[in-house]
Formats: structure tokens, C-alpha cells, sequence
């Protein structure tokens, strides 16, 4: 997990979003980021694994990434 991988999460779902030529495919792609088993919410279930004291600055990362990817979504 880090940083990286987020920036590359957020560009990938902005690159789909803007792809999307209808409301379907527009939830398939918010589906794939946002969803139970979206790559943002995979990347929430690996703070677990992350020592106590670096939870808090990935979790704070992950959320800017959310509403990024929230942002392009209403775009």
C-alpha cells in the first residue's frame, strides 16, 4: 500500500468514468472503485495490517483519494 498505488487507483477510475458513455457503464466503473469489493475499499481493509502508528496518515490518503474519485464520478 502507499501512495502510488492510491494515485494510480484515482487516475484509473478517472480514465473510466470519462470513458463511460452511459449511466450503466458509469456504475460498472464506480462499482469497481467504490464498491464492496472496489480497489479503494480493498486498500481500507489493508490498514489492519499496517503498524497503529501509520493507520491514521494512509487512512487520511485513502479518504482524499474517495472523494477525489467522488468528484470525477459527478463530473
Amino acid at each position: 500500500m502507499g501512495m502510488d498505488s492510491l494515485e494510480h487507483i484515482v487516475a484509473e477510475a478517472r480514465a473510466c468514468f470519462a470513458a463511460s458513455t452511459d449511466g450503466a457503464a458509469l456504475e460498472q466503473a464506480k462499482a469497481r472503485f467504490l464498491g464492496k469489493t472496489g480497489a479503494l475499499t480493498e486498500q481500507l481493509k489493508g490498514l489492519g495490517k499496517l503498524p497503529a502508528a501509520e493507520r491514521p496518515k494512509f487512512g487520511a490518503l485513502i479518504n482524499a483519494a474517495k472523494v477525489q474519485i467522488e468528484v470525477f464520478l459527478a463530473a
